[in-house]
């Protein structure tokens, strides 16, 4: 009895066409994308009206000017006197001083309690150190606002209040102050605002000046 011999045929294994390939491709890059975006938009979506917490000055603002710091400067500032109020406020990075003088202040009494507050803050929390920046961090910034009136007069009125700003960023060496209560050009001051500047007085004429008629 003959051997007969059964052969299996090999299956052939099927590949993937170059324009099936090229859609798998495709379709991966596309995916990649959405789905990026959509886990980015369901983890937003789930943190809704949860706070966001962080601060710009991570690093910075070492040494930090502590609370009893603020509550200790302000007694000293407040034992300059000829005020109304006193207010310290430290916030985002800046030591914001507000002084209300008494309004019979003249500018040169004003400009004294400017420098007086800039030395009580030196003494108590020295300029070098939390009020200029390193190369390595940021430090806080300084404001000192000293005024008769909280409230602007109008230009040129004759009980216009005194305002002085001494302002210090920490990237600045040195501080500078501005009168926030004069205009440098009060013709364009008052042309801004809608008012005609004061014309100067001129003096009558007694007839005694040249060209004058006999």
């Amino acid at each position: 009895m003959s051997e007969i011999r059964k052969t299996k045929k090999r299956k052939e294994k099927k590949r993937l066409s170059k324009s099936a390939l090229i859609l798998i491709i495709g379709t991966i890059i596309i995916a990649i994308p959405v789905i990026a975006f959509l886990t980015i938009l369901g983890v937003s979506a789930l943190q809704t009206g949860s706070p966001r917490e962080g601060s710009r000055f991570d690093a910075d603002l070492d040494p930090a000017i502590t609370s009893d710091a603020v509550t200790s400067l302000k007694a000293d500032l407040e034992s300059i006197g000829s005020f109304d109020s006193v207010e310290v406020v430290l916030s985002e990075g800046q030591l914001r001083i507000f002084i209300d003088t008494k309004d019979n202040l003249s500018e040169d009494e004003i400009d004294s309690i400017v420098t007086s507050a800039y030395n009580k803050v030196n003494s108590a929390l020295p300029i070098n150190t939390y009020f200029t920046a390193t190369d390595s961090k940021k430090m806080y910034d300084l404001q000192i606002n000293v005024y008769t009136k909280a409230e602007a007069s109008p230009i040129g009125t004759a009980d216009s209040r005194q305002y002085k700003l001494l302002h210090k960023n920490s990237m600045e060496e040195t501080y500078s102050i501005d009168d926030m209560a004069h205009p440098k050009d009060p013709a364009l001051a008052a042309e801004l605002e809608g008012l005609t500047p004061e014309a100067e007085e001129v003096p009558e004429d007694d007839g005694s000046s040249e060209g004058s008629g006999d």
